[in-house]
């Protein structure tokens, strides 16, 4: 969740998990590169609705901005989802250092 233009906002990103922190790509000045510097909840959910089962984990944690070139080229190289959407400039690269992990699992008998 961010705050855009004085507002919460839940945005959604392609992610990967690197090192035990969560990563995405984004393009400056959107919304998900809003994060870096702040404190965040990354959420993530499952639902297979023919088995009846589900499973939702919330990470908290800083996100900040990966700047460095060989940390980059790293992130380039072991992450192996692209963005979706192909009409904008993602390349900045943003990683969540994971504070707390919660979940639960969701089974209906």
């Amino acid at each position: 969740m961010v705050t855009t233009a004085g507002r919460e906002a839940i945005l959604p990103v392609n992610y990967s998990v690197v090192d035990r922190s969560v990563v995405f790509r984004t393009a400056p000045g959107s919304g998900p590169a809003e994060v870096t510097g702040t404190n965040v909840v990354f959420e993530v959910d499952h639902v297979d609705e023919a088995l009846s089962q589900g499973w939702s984990v919330l990470i908290r944690g800083r996100a900040h901005r990966v700047e460095d070139p060989k940390a980059v080229q790293d992130l380039a190289e072991q992450v192996y989802s692209g963005p979706w959407p192909g009409d904008d400039d993602r390349s900045m690269w943003v990683r969540i250092d994971v504070d707390g992990i919660s979940g639960r699992r969701i089974d209906v008998p």
